[in-house]
């Protein structure tokens, strides 16, 4: 978007929105933006349930008990609304902006990256926000609870690894998908493209799974150890867990960035007029979505 992509940074419960919708285009990650999740087919309809949502993916991490489980409710309540609140207008903004220069957006890779940019600034606040109010939660669970995240930690790992390694042939069809949603039906030339760079992305998931593993090990002796000033070292890992960052796998990401920053050039390049204009009312329709969210109250 997120986010907005980018690789998947985060195995944490208070971050496992950016771990999951983290591999997109660079300007289409824009959809990280609008629900949380790449499968909506109505905003409002997902968005009003998006503290459900949260609150049933965090819970798989946390074992909480009663008093902690209410909690953990108001919390993600208040993040519901402080996101309705402050958060959808800028998104409309932001997309309303973007809509008004999009004849500007094919062939010009400088604007795509300031999207980009734009875009992930939007989504870090976010990402922020929800760290803040949920890590008390996590500072507060006694032993058999750490213990209980760390394996919630590990069968989420194992599950997401076992995603990384489905077919080529699906991750081009979710491309596509994620394209036609911007720009309608594809050409011949761009269904190539996407084909052509997919197959050429350079991602080994096990360099990324032992990247989350440091990560989970660094994270949860903390959590147990309680050093001076854990506090703000979890806080810094759930918000910058690229400080953890190995070289091989730093290098992975930078590689996959960029290829997949050419191949969201080359689609935007041969954009069609008729694309172009699916573009701009599509993200008219959902700047107008995010405002009426933003207005109600209930």
């Amino acid at each position: 978007m997120s986010t907005a992509i980018t690789l998947s940074k985060r195995p944490s419960p208070i971050a496992w929105i950016r771990d999951h919708i983290g591999q997109r285009l660079p300007w289409l990650s824009l959809l990280a933006l609008l629900c949380l999740t790449s499968a909506c087919s109505s905003v409002r309809l997902v968005y009003g349930h998006l503290d459900w949502w949260l609150d049933h993916k965090i819970n798989n991490y946390l074992d909480l008990d009663g008093a902690q489980e209410d909690l953990l409710s108001q919390r993600v309540d208040e993040f519901h609304r402080w996101h309705r609140q402050t958060q959808l207008p800028r998104y409309a903004d932001f997309f309303e902006e973007v809509a008004g220069q999009v004849d500007e957006i094919s062939g010009n890779p400088k604007m795509l990256e300031e999207l980009e940019q734009h875009a992930d600034a939007l989504w870090e606040n976010s990402a922020v926000m929800l760290v803040d109010l949920i890590l008390p939660l996590v500072l507060e669970m006694d032993d058999s609870q750490i213990d209980q995240l760390a394996e919630n930690i590990r069968e989420e790992r194992e599950k997401s690894l076992k995603k990384w390694e489905k077919s080529q042939r699906k991750r081009e069809k979710q491309f596509r998908k994620e394209s036609e949603r911007w720009l309608g039906d594809l050409t011949d030339q761009q269904e190539a493209l996407i084909d052509r760079q997919v197959a050429a992305f350079d991602f080994d998931p096990k360099v990324r799974d032992a990247q989350r593993q440091l990560w989970a090990k660094t994270f949860l002796g903390t959590l147990r150890s309680k050093p001076p000033g854990y506090e703000k070292t979890l806080r810094e890992l759930a918000i910058n867990p690229q400080t953890l960052w190995p070289p091989e796998y730093q290098k992975m990401h930078d590689k996959l960035r960029a290829q997949a920053t050419t191949l969201a050039e080359e689609i935007a390049g041969s954009a069609t007029p008729e694309q172009l204009a699916h573009l701009k009312t599509t993200l008219l329709k959902y700047a107008a979505d995010f405002r009426i969210l933003a207005a109600d109250t209930n």
